[in-house]
């Protein structure tokens, strides 16, 4: 073999989506790929815990999304381009490093973290640019959709890298309008792509079974925000008694009924192809809120001993309340429902009573304990009922692919 033959080997162009395997599985360099995420998701909800009011959520909102953006283009693009080859590699390890040092200064924004912050973005961001052109370089079918896209996020990369040059808050402005452009070149590039033919015509992003499955993990690793915050905050009561062991169990009470809302009701569901952005969208609440309501389970518990603030009250709620609400509308997209419209018409009926009541909590003086037994027995009760509805129901159908079933 020729040295030629074998760099091409080792650093092939982008696989073309037509190409991928249909039974492909999330790789250990996804799930690699993912751990660095955890920090930065780690730091804005430790941040959030610190400062529980409404401008601590709208600074944790705004840079969560910014998280967001910056893991499900690293993720499209790994899903429907990647190939096993040393460029993927690289790459993938370069956006690595560059999220790591978002990580060590999200949790300082706004303040001193901001420009450490941006040039880590801007370093992805360039990254991902990268990325999507050579796409299309490599492949005429997306080359129309891969250089609007390329082009906005490379606007926006210098906008975060000569935010450096810039004082608060047009920092933080200049932020935005960068993000405000991701959006439009996402927007401008799917209006002018035309899928293959092995694609359905309203599905401008592929919904793989490797997504699907990729989402669920995404959602593990988020969830994990929760029952660290049950820990920790036990870790930091001294002396640790048995009620205050008792609010740190319902703490992961917590973690166990999202767990189970999401994973029996979305996870390994398809969603109907016209609705597959809605459905990798509402993803991004999903988790915001499962990081929130994390941040809010680490102040509760930490609060075991004395009078529960109505900042970390209302984060606990509302973040319970936005992850059900949106759980309720991921149903709605999913071709699985139609096979159990009865099942999931009672679980999202209660969801959404749910989510009413949690909110309700919000308005009393309920000190940490009380606040956390409410809210798992409403978590628990929504599968309660759920389980109630499949007692009844005869077995699965054999036309359902997804194989809805009780866990």
């Amino acid at each position: 073999m020729s040295k030629g033959a074998g760099l091409r080997r080792l650093w092939r162009p982008p696989g073309r989506f037509e190409d991928r395997d249909p039974d492909r599985r999330v790789t250990f360099l996804e799930l690699f790929f993912d751990l660095v995420f955890v920090a930065v998701i780690a730091q804005l909800a430790h941040s959030l815990a610190e400062h529980p009011s409404w401008s601590g959520v709208g600074w944790f909102v705004f840079l969560f999304y910014a998280v967001w953006s910056s893991w499900i283009n690293g993720t499209l693009y790994h899903d429907l381009h990647g190939v096993n080859d040393l460029s993927t590699r690289v790459f993938t390890f370069a956006q690595m490093l560059a999220i790591a040092v978002m990580a060590v200064h999200a949790g300082a924004i706004p303040g001193e973290g901001a420009p450490g912050f941006a040039l880590g973005y801007a370093a992805n961001t360039l990254l991902l640019v990268v990325l999507w052109f050579r796409t299309g370089v490599h492949d005429p079918d997306h080359r129309p959709a891969s250089v609007p896209y390329a082009i906005a996020y490379l606007g926006s990369s210098l906008l975060f890298a000569t935010s450096l040059l810039a004082e608060p808050p047009t920092v933080y402005w200049m932020w935005a309008l960068g993000l405000l452009i991701e959006i439009v070149g996402f927007v401008v590039a799917m209006s002018r792509w035309t899928p293959p033919e092995s694609q359905p015509g309203e599905a401008v992003i592929a919904v793989t079974p490797s997504l699907i499955e990729r989402m669920g993990l995404f959602v593990i690793i988020v969830l994990g925000e929760v029952v660290v915050g049950s820990v920790n905050g036990m870790a930091d009561l001294t002396p640790l008694d048995t009620d205050e062991i008792v609010i740190g169990l319902l703490g992961l009470g917590v973690a166990v009924g999202l767990w189970w809302l999401y994973f029996d009701l979305v996870s390994h569901r398809a969603p109907v192809s016209r609705r597959t952005q809605l459905w990798l969208y509402l993803h991004l609440p999903v988790v915001m809120g499962i990081a929130a309501g994390g941040a809010a389970v680490l102040e509760t518990v930490r609060r075991a001993a004395e009078p529960l603030p109505d900042g970390v009250r209302w984060l606990l709620v509302g973040s319970l309340a936005v992850v059900m609400v949106t759980v309720t509308a991921l149903t709605l997209t999913l071709e699985s429902r139609r096979s159990y419209e009865s099942v999931y018409l009672v679980a999202e009926r209660s969801m959404l009573i749910a989510a009413t009541a949690a909110l309700a909590v919000g308005l009393t003086d309920s000190g940490a304990k009380t606040s956390l037994m409410v809210m798992v027995a409403l978590l628990l009760g929504t599968v309660y009922t759920g389980l109630r509805v499949w007692a009844g129901i005869a077995p699965e159908p054999r036309s359902d692919p997804q194989g809805l079933s009780p866990r």
